[in-house]
């Protein structure tokens, strides 16, 4: 019999007669670190000694870890001899595993035994009953962000085996094969509501839905002790301390094969592409590209990958050089779009390119009836995902938010295409769509959210006039907080809500949350920035608009305005007068414009703006206008104040 490396729970080395064998600590995890990069690069690769050493130890003394890495290759040579069998080969500069000298739980992983679904089910429940290498001490921060992403990689393939497995599951030890495996994914994920179905189904089959209540119950208390709060979360504080301190934490260094340490640069670049080319009729070019954009908001949650915003991808999809366009914008991938409708039969069809090479990585076609829209949006947000994000968990690529009714799901897409076009009337075509959603689904947050922003652009269309459409729309964005905490758009709205209510500290808090739920959300973080402005806070509202252009770089023209406004509240006039020009549609920042030329001393091009101003706006009063704009800090009304006499208001 071959020496046995067993790696999940304690790491350790079992003689052939079954009895643990002493070995160097250090030399297990190059063993299984080696036997990782050998199933991605291939078997026998050799590894650099000097990259070892940096992942094992996680210094940049390289004289140091390059001593402690002789004396533990020492070490294990010798104990190597002892046993008789060589696991780790060394030459002069690298290192590689003999895989041929042992066996392991590491092997019965990437070959699990059993040909069917659910004897591949049957054996990883058995490897993952513990977690890997949990019983590893002396870790390195690179050691243990490499055995995060294992663990991680580890659920992901036993959620594929589960999902492929229960089909075939028919007998009571089936079912209870299933629980199991649901159980231990459960541990490591308890929202996650796909696997608390599983779940609730196998104790329903066996006749303890009891013990399945007791248990989701259980898990629900735990949460709630671990962020010390109660069930409401419509109180802004209290939603606060949901989110406290929820930043991932910074990646470290990662070693090359060369030696060298490569410290994390920046995320890929993903663009969706809204569909073009079509021979589909009727609504469903528009729903399609409501889904694509719907997709977008979705992997925006993502800290694996940076997407590019909705506005700018129909930007890059219609212009004539797309490849400029993706390029200039250091896009790595695009996933093309295109409807098709064959024998009367709606798809959807997309492929993933990777922009460096042009190569095609994965293409799908998926159905466009009308109730399958939901469960296909699911599927090309969890591919994509796992293409770009490789060992993010599933449920983290899925909103739960867009679990709900289809027909809900459906209502939605029309309400999202209308609320674009500012007009009332689309305003309140785009409500309806949403109460219908409602109806369908009370606790739709998405509709609840969409709501929200219906009352929000009433109330600016109609000249502000109606303070109850604000407390509408402050009333249904904490209604979407409270149907899910997770979806950033619900505190979005709610920023947004209470900026126009005055409340500019609550304002920032929520836009805060919205961003930290969703870091690649353009459109939330250009939120955060109009109220960071509003807050006196013009620096940081500054390089909050600069985060999301990066994000959006074909912006729309209220993040241009956004920009313009925190220039010219730091004193930066030329600036904001520079965004100002490349608005599509610069009349709304007309005022804004006479005030940036008089404060410059131009007294010409500010009274050509304030006359212009006066055509659409005859009754304009500056200090009546500067009552309504809720600024934090005195000095910047003083400051609009001036700037606009001067211009001749």
């Amino acid at each position: 019999m071959k020496l046995r490396l067993e790696s999940f729970g304690e790491l350790r080395l079992i003689d052939p007669a079954g009895r643990p064998a002493a070995f160097p600590e250090k030399g297990l995890l190059a063993i299984c670190y080696l036997r990782d990069r050998d199933l991605r690069d291939g078997a026998g690769s050799e590894y650099p000694r000097s990259a070892l050493a940096r992942f094992l130890w996680d210094s940049h003394d390289n004289s140091d870890i390059m001593a402690n890495l002789r004396k533990t290759i020492s070490r294990i040579q010798k104990r190597q001899t002892e046993l008789g069998a060589e696991l780790l080969a060394f030459t002069a500069t690298g290192v590689r595993v003999r895989s041929d000298a042992f066996s392991g739980d590491l092997f019965e992983l990437a070959d699990p035994e059993g040909d069917d679904a659910l004897g591949r089910l049957r054996r990883l429940v058995a490897i993952f009953r513990q977690d890997f290498l949990a019983g590893l001490a002396d870790q390195s921060a690179t050691t243990r962000q490499w055995i995060a992403g294992q663990r991680d990689r580890h659920m992901a393939v036993l959620v594929d085996a589960l999902k492929t497995a229960l089909p075939a599951a028919r007998s009571r030890e089936d079912v209870s094969l299933i629980k199991e495996a649901a159980l231990r994914i459960f541990r490591e994920a308890p929202d996650d509501e796909n696997i608390r179905r599983i779940l609730l189904e196998a104790y329903e089959s066996e006749g303890q839905l009891e013990k399945a209540r007791r248990l989701f119950e259980t898990s629900r208390h735990q949460l709630e002790s671990a962020v010390d709060i109660g069930l409401d979360v419509q109180a802004l504080g209290e939603v606060r301390k949901i989110f406290a301190g929820s930043r991932p934490p910074q990646s470290a260094a990662v070693p090359l094969i060369d030696g060298g340490v490569r410290v994390p640069g920046p995320l890929p670049r993903l663009v969706l592409l809204p569909p073009s080319g079509t021979d589909a009729i009727g609504a469903l070019p528009m729903l399609s590209e409501a889904l694509i954009e719907d997709v977008t908001i979705g992997l925006c949650a993502l800290n694996t990958v940076s997407v590019v915003a909705p506005h700018t991808a129909a930007r890059i999809a219609h212009n004539a050089d797309k490849a400029q366009l993706i390029l200039r914008h250091s896009i790595s991938y695009v996933l093309d779009t295109r409807l098709t409708n064959r024998a009367g039969s709606p798809a959807l069809f997309v492929q993933l390119i990777y922009a460096g090479s042009d190569e095609v990585i994965w293409a799908e076609r998926f159905s466009l009836e009308k109730y399958e829209l939901i469960s296909h949006r699911r599927d090309i947000a969890r591919q994509i995902a796992k293409e770009l994000a490789g060992q993010v968990r599933r449920h983290e690529t899925m909103r739960d938010a867009f679990e709900g009714n289809s027909a809900a799901y459906h209502s939605y897409l029309l309400g999202l295409r209308d609320i674009k076009r500012l007009a009332l009337p689309d305003v309140r075509r785009s409500r309806k769509a949403f109460r219908e959603a409602l109806q369908h689904s009370a606790h739709f947050a998405p509709a609840l959210s969409g709501l929200s922003r219906t009352f929000l652009v009433e109330w600016l269309l109609t000249a502000r006039g109606d303070s109850e459409l604000l407390g509408l729309a402050e009333d249904y964005a904490n209604r979407a907080i409270v149907a899910d905490p997770s979806f950033a758009a619900g505190f979005r709205e709610l920023g947004v809500a209470k900026l126009y209510l005055g409340e500019l500290d609550e304002s920032v808090v929520a836009l805060k949350l919205a961003e930290e739920l969703s870091p690649h959300y353009a459109d939330g973080i250009a939120s955060y920035a109009d109220t960071l402005v509003h807050a006196s806070r013009p620096a940081d509202a500054l390089a909050k608009i600069e985060r999301a252009i990066s994000l959006n770089p074909l912006s729309p023209t209220d993040y241009l305005w956004t920009a313009a406004g925190a220039n010219f509240a730091l004193g930066h006039y030329a600036e904001a007068l520079e965004q100002i020009s490349i608005m599509d549609d610069r009349t709304p920042a007309d005022r804004l414009s006479a005030a940036c030329w008089a404060m410059l001393g131009d007294m010409k091009n500010a009274r050509i703006y304030m006359r212009k101003v006066r055509e659409i706006y005859p009754d304009f009063d500056v200090d009546k206008w500067l009552s309504v704009v809720p600024f934090k800090e005195q000095w910047q009304k003083e400051q609009y104040r001036e700037a606009l006499r001067r211009a001749g208001f």
